[in-house]
């Protein structure tokens, strides 16, 4: 990598434990919610540096072994509304639930459903 450090996700891990350790418990209630919602963004955005480029390579992987030759979720996408895949098929629930639950480890690891699937 061309950058040195601190590394992007190491500027916004520190931001994020500031804002959460030192700033958020000294705040209204009501601005301490919208601060909560900032910290949430930052780790979204941590957890997409992180793992971002290994979700979109197996993800891409999937997608081409159902298309073949495309690997897209827009391909993906209109294969299924169009009826070129079948809803039934066991690679396609297999592939959909894979690429799901990487989503949901970015979106928010703590979600109760995004657990279950994972256990």
């Amino acid at each position: 990598m061309i950058f040195d450090r601190p590394t992007a996700y190491e500027l916004l891990d520190a931001v994020s434990i500031f804002l959460e350790g030192k700033i958020k418990n000294e705040l209204p209630k009501h601005l301490g919610f919208n601060l909560q919602i900032a910290i949430n963004v930052i780790n979204i955005v941590k957890r997409e540096i992180k793992s971002g480029k290994e979700i979109d390579e197996t993800s891409s992987k999937l997608i081409s072994d159902l298309l073949e030759d495309e690997d897209t979720m827009k391909s993906l996408a209109d294969s299924i509304k169009n009826k070129t895949l079948d809803l039934e098929d066991k690679n396609l629930q297999s592939a959909l639930l894979e690429i799901t639950k990487m989503k949901l480890s970015v979106d928010n690891p703590k979600y109760s459903t995004y657990k279950e699937l994972i256990e």
